[in-house]
């Protein structure tokens, strides 16, 4: 009796350990600037960036939100860096999504189309608050 159980605790252990390693290496969430993404990209092509599920932030361009019904593509750009992010629709876009704000998009890079495929997009405008204060402007 006592072997079986330190078998089956010794499995658990195993099992445990296997788990974490595996959940904190691949399924984590990355945040990442849009700068630093390309960045990374830039200098070394089989980055674990282009495998991984991450957040991206940068700035939605004015007048490249393009919609069809539930999905969009629109481009996010910082500084003098931009991609563009085609989001699937299995999420409604905010209603804080507008040019010029500031966004982040959820999901991955897809290296053979150039773009970053999104899931969850989520979004503040910037305009909607006064930064001095903290208070939203009436309008």
């Amino acid at each position: 009796m006592r072997t079986k159980l330190a078998v089956f605790f010794i499995l658990l252990a195993g099992a445990l350990v296997v788990l974490a390693v595996t959940s904190s290496t691949s399924a984590a969430q990355v945040h990442v600037q849009l700068h630093d993404f390309q960045a990374e990209i830039a200098k070394n092509t089989d980055s674990n960036l282009l495998k991984r599920n991450l957040t991206l932030y940068g700035k939605v361009k004015e007048g490249s939100i393009e919609r069809e019904g539930v999905k969009a593509r629109f481009r996010l750009i910082d500084g003098k860096n931009e991609i563009v992010v085609e989001h699937s629709g299995k999420t409604l876009l905010p209603d804080t999504f507008q040019d010029g704000a500031d966004a982040g998009a959820e999901g991955y890079y897809d290296k053979d189309r150039n773009l970053f495929v999104s899931h969850k997009v989520m979004a503040k405008c910037a305009s909607r608050y006064d930064a001095a204060s903290g208070q939203l402007k009436t309008q």
